[in-house]
């Protein structure tokens, strides 16, 4: 789930979700990008930056597109061509809205696996992880694991069987702009 990391009243950071829709306006309120509905309303505001999620093949793709690009900046850099695809960690700064971070970091959670058409096996008991079974994708590397009373492979350990994600279900994100 992107998200955007921003300056909330009291000046701490805070996490405005980029999770429930295909575009959202930048204005002078951050902590809560407006969700634009159509095409036709994107225009119609004359926002001065909009974030666009794009999915093609299973792949999300955010772009901050821009029509006034002596104004709006990512990463110290103007928007030379009025539109810039997004990185994990982007700092965004629009004038008169102000510093922003994109992040693509997730949060792991406990889902009911929908099952695939190959097999899924689970990288830390070795056994195939059933259609509607309790399973946490790792935020990192994509990989399912078992979280069941039965089978807690996923919180078996202090990290993901195959990278360095940690498994604690409570954990908070791992990078945040503190200190920027």
């Amino acid at each position: 789930m992107a998200h955007l990391w921003v300056r909330d009243g009291a000046a701490q950071w805070a996490i405005a979700s980029l999770d429930c829709g295909q575009a959202f306006a930048l204005r002078s309120d951050p902590a809560a990008p407006v969700r634009l509905r159509s095409q036709r309303q994107k225009g119609k505001n004359q926002e001065s930056a909009i974030i666009v999620r794009r999915q093609k093949a299973g792949e999300e793709t955010w772009v901050l597109i821009s029509r006034d690009t002596a104004h709006v900046r990512v990463n110290g850099l103007p928007l030379v061509i009025g539109m810039k695809v997004l990185q994990d960690r982007d700092q965004i700064r629009v004038d008169g809205v102000g510093r922003m971070f994109f992040s693509t970091e997730r949060l792991p959670h406990v889902e009911v696996f929908t099952g695939s058409e190959k097999a899924v096996f689970c990288p830390r008991c070795k056994s195939e992880i059933l259609d509607g079974s309790r399973a946490v994708r790792c935020p990192q590397c994509e990989v399912w694991h078992h979280q069941s009373e039965e089978l807690p492979c996923w919180t078996y350990s202090e990290r993901c069987a195959l990278c360095d994600q940690p498994t604690d279900l409570n954990a908070s994100y791992r990078w945040t702009p503190e200190g920027l």
